[in-house]
């Protein structure tokens, strides 16, 4: 009884936060691009930027009664077959379908970029005819990460600053917490301070409960719900028994950033699940985080993600139980004393997969992160990551449900 009085409470506070928040934040769906112009064929809808190279159009409509029309973009003055072919909304290149009305994301192909084109339209090859288009600004400031505050407070609370990912989802770089307070939990709501109103945010395992020790390692936050961060003004973390802040960063207002998948509608959000490492199981298909300091976690990511696989070693300090237990139905011969003298030697190595990780997202260290323009790269947080005893960065690993190509961050 007493769980579900705490989750209908934090139910309750979400649902008054999102009243009190952006009236729009529910409906975001990235930067505003314009509308289709209606010149055949039915087509119609508003088309918005998700990032570097994602497009989401709402409410699309089209008849489906050209012969060859695709989706459609390039750099010269108007729509025509100079151009190149988008896949659709399925990655496939056939001849569009008909729409009614309903929502598409689709991705340019490799290489193209929001910065690159003019226009985006629905074309037709075989009578060279333009159903509808959007021009694309020159110099478009796409959405993408954004990077605020680092954390600093009591009980060793501090951080690098935190990164922005989506409008769902935050990074906090090298997050250090001694682990000693009670009932010390993730924490947001509106304002610009924490108080005993806010909302509590499950941590890295998707659980929420008292906070455990932390030493520099970086971890993945989702937002609960359809909470999003134009909701809330501030984050941090809150000893709930005691109603303390133990440290806590402003959220700014009318950030520029990407709206999460699940906004868009594109994947069902699972519930969050750990997976051990160093075990010979292939992993399921949804990616894996978790930065340097503490072994990766399985988490379904809220933003596009790509093919590429990365491999940490076995030796990783993992919280799950089932590492232990994993490790040794693979390496039988291994003493159980000489495994723990590696996960002991994992703080050493820390330094080491944490500029590795964030290499893999782009090349960015968190302290390199601006928030001024830079070169538009297309933009992904979130990696496959699976775990090997022998490291090997040749492994690439393919979603079943999302073919979504290589992306980092923008």
């Amino acid at each position: 009884m007493a769980v579900s009085i705490t989750n209908g409470r934090n139910l309750l506070l979400i649902v008054l936060l999102g009243l009190a928040g952006n009236a729009n934040s529910a409906e975001y769906l990235g930067k505003f691009l314009g509308k289709l112009t209606e010149l055949h064929h039915g087509v119609s809808g508003e088309v918005y930027a998700v990032d570097s190279r994602t497009l989401h159009i709402k409410d699309f409509t089209y008849d489906g009664q050209g012969p060859a029309a695709y989706f459609f973009a390039g750099n010269s003055r108007s729509p025509g077959n100079t151009g190149f072919r988008i896949r659709d909304e399925n990655g496939s290149p056939e001849v569009l379908r008909r729409y009614r009305k309903e929502g598409v994301t689709i991705t340019l192909p490799d290489g193209k970029t929001l910065n690159t084109i003019k226009w985006f339209s629905v074309w037709c090859e075989e009578f060279e005819v333009n159903f509808g288009d959007v021009k694309i600004p020159r110099n478009f400031d796409y959405p993408r990460p954004q990077k605020i505050d680092a954390l600093r407070g009591v009980h060793a609370v501090n951080s690098d600053n935190i990164v922005i990912v989506d409008a769902q989802t935050l990074l906090v770089p090298n997050l250090s917490y001694d682990g000693e307070a009670p009932d010390a939990k993730f924490w947001v709501g509106s304002g610009s301070k924490p108080s005993p109103q806010g909302i509590r945010v499950p941590d890295e395992n998707g659980k929420i409960m008292p906070l455990r020790k932390y030493d520099r390692k970086t971890v993945v936050l989702t937002l609960p719900g359809d909470l999003t961060v134009f909701d809330i003004g501030h984050f941090g973390i809150w000893c709930e028994a005691f109603t303390v802040d133990f440290g806590h960063v402003q959220v700014p207002q009318s950030l520029n950033i990407p709206p999460s998948l699940k906004m868009l509608g594109v994947s069902p959000q699972k519930p969050v699940s750990v997976v051990g490492v160093g075990t010979s199981r292939r992993p399921a298909a949804t990616p894996v985080v978790g930065g340097g300091g503490g072994g990766g976690v399985q988490i379904e990511a809220t933003t596009y993600r790509p093919r590429l696989s990365i491999l940490r070693r076995s030796d990783q300090a993992h919280p799950h139980p089932l590492v232990n237990r994993d490790i040794y139905s693979q390496h039988n011969s291994i003493p159980q004393q000489q495994l723990l003298q590696q996960s002991q030697q994992q703080p050493q190595q820390q330094q080491q997969y944490q500029s590795q990780f964030f290499q893999i997202l782009g090349g960015y260290d968190p302290q390199q992160i601006q928030l001024q323009p830079r070169n538009p790269v297309p933009y992904t947080p979130f990696y496959t990551t699976t775990t090997s005893n022998n490291y090997n960065q040749n492994q690439i690993h393919q979603y079943h449900h999302l073919d979504i190509p290589h992306a980092r961050f923008g």
